[in-house]
């Protein structure tokens, strides 16, 4: 009985989150009609899309391809994965309980030619279609730990480490970052387009952030060799908890951002679609045949009477004038007010971080210390734990390549190397810059890992600019 009443309260909270996720899907969604300010397309000339799979490019884009080409916009669309690990759909297409490899490659195939059939209705031709055809589920481990075309990404689906797909924007490259990175520098280089769209960092699929990290990334890069070079860019939403509300086809109503969002992303945008806009997005959705058996629902809740976008800018890496490097609340910057984090987190967007409060990220801070080193912390809701693992992961960018650098806290507190620090609702870590190759900017990002589950928790990566 006691046993029993230690358990009722999370019962009880159980029940009650799930009552309130039943009533959420039955929601209006009226929200839409609060975001004032429209996506502004006048005066640009070309437009880059760039979306993970075969259909994100549709679901979260068509109608602005359809207004941009009702402009008269040049439109070219850059498809990264061919969508070849989605393992339910390829044993439905080919009726085999165990897909082999070349299963897993013919369904890519088969995905490929969907999104052409898609764009083509939304006045998008082939020749600017272009299909990087790197692995599916894939491009995080490209961004974390494959990044030197040395030690290629091996995908378990297909089992190559380079695209055998006749449509391959470079048929040379291998399935690593740095081969991503430099195909998308030579688009951007080629095609200079003034206007570009991209996941939202805060997408909690893997393929859509590492996307996200790879365009930004990219946009700084060749940024930084043209100094005139300034496209306007927004970013589009996808995959996170309690988004699109309410699920399922419904053709009447808007769509609004979730409201964990709104704190990390204030400024939203909307793209209104008339109703012929509206049915031709929804002919493209269905051209996604192979999809429409396991993830119609999601499909369909795309089509909408609006799409969304939203602003996110790299951040400047503030300078600390005072503090201790292991405690943020100590920090001031050089005008003596205290730092602000570098990338805010949603609070208790997950049922496991609800639960759970010492997996729950809240913030991430940096900070330049006059040492020159790098004050880099996670803080959590919650006290840190011992049961948990905490990661800080740094990417440098130098003139002479990449730096990664990760300092991780371990379950029950092993030895770690690089090592991290915990104070209360902080792990923190700090590294001189002169390690990372004094870097003009960085990436930073955290996640928190339980021992059974994987990934409790991750931050969206933040992008940082030096003061020169």
């Amino acid at each position: 009985m006691r046993r029993w009443r230690r358990f009722l309260p999370l019962s009880i909270s159980i029940l009650a989150l799930f009552f309130f996720t039943y009533l959420r899907r039955r929601m209006p969604a009226t929200w839409a009609t609060t975001i004032p300010d429209e996506l502004p397309l006048a005066g640009h000339e070309r437009l880059l899309i760039l979306a993970p799979h075969c259909d994100d490019e549709t679901l979260g884009c068509a109608g602005l391809i359809l207004a941009a080409r009702h402009l008269g916009l040049e439109v070219r669309v850059v498809i990264a994965t061919n969508g070849d690990g989605y393992l339910f759909a390829t044993m439905e297409e080919f009726r085999r309980v165990y897909p082999r490899y070349a299963d897993f490659i013919r369904m890519g195939t088969v995905r490929q030619q969907e999104s052409l059939r898609a764009l083509a209705l939304l006045d998008v031709a082939a020749d600017q279609v272009s299909f990087l055809s790197y692995p599916d589920r894939g491009l995080a481990a490209f961004w974390n730990d494959h990044w030197s075309v040395a030690a290629p990404y091996r995908s378990p689906y297909s089992g190559l480490t380079r695209s055998v797909y006749p449509l391959t924007y470079n048929p040379n490259s291998v399935y690593a970052g740095e081969d991503l990175l430099a195909d998308l520098c030579s688009i951007l280089r080629s095609y200079h387009p003034d206007l570009i769209v991209y996941p939202h960092p805060n997408d909690m699929h893997p393929d859509h952030w590492a996307l996200s990290a790879f365009t930004r990334l990219t946009l700084a890069l060749i940024e930084r060799e043209d100094a005139d070079y300034r496209p306007a860019t927004y970013v589009y939403l996808i995959h996170r908890p309690a988004f699109p509300l309410p699920k399922g086809l419904r053709v009447q109503h808007g769509l609004f951002p979730p409201v964990a969002l709104y704190n990390v992303t204030p400024h939203w945008l909307r793209l209104d679609l008339s109703r012929e806009d509206v049915k031709l997005k929804w002919q493209a959705i269905y051209a996604y045949r192979s999809q429409l058996f396991f993830i119609r629902e999601l499909l369909e809740s795309f089509i909408r009477t609006n799409e969304l976008f939203a602003e996110r800018e790299p951040a400047l890496l503030p300078r600390l004038a005072d503090g201790n490097p292991l405690n943020p609340e100590t920090w001031r910057d050089m005008d003596n007010h205290p730092v602000q984090p570098v990338q805010v987190d949603p609070i208790g967007d997950f049922i496991v971080t609800r639960a759970l409060a010492p997996a729950d990220l809240v913030a991430l801070y940096a900070g330049e210390s006059r040492d020159n080193s790098l004050a880099a912390c996670i803080q959590v809701r919650g006290r840190v734990t011992p049961t948990q693992r905490y990661l800080l992961r740094i990417m440098a960018v130098t003139p002479h390549g990449i730096t990664h650098h990760v300092a991780r806290r371990n379950y029950f507190f092993q030895r770690s190397s690089p090592s991290a620090y915990v104070n209360g609702c902080y792990v923190c870590t700090q590294v001189p810059l002169s390690q990372l190759g004094n870097p003009a900017l960085l990436f930073v990002g955290a996640e928190v890992q339980g021992a059974q589950v994987g990934v409790l928790d991750q931050t969206a990566w933040q992008l940082l600019l030096r003061a020169e």
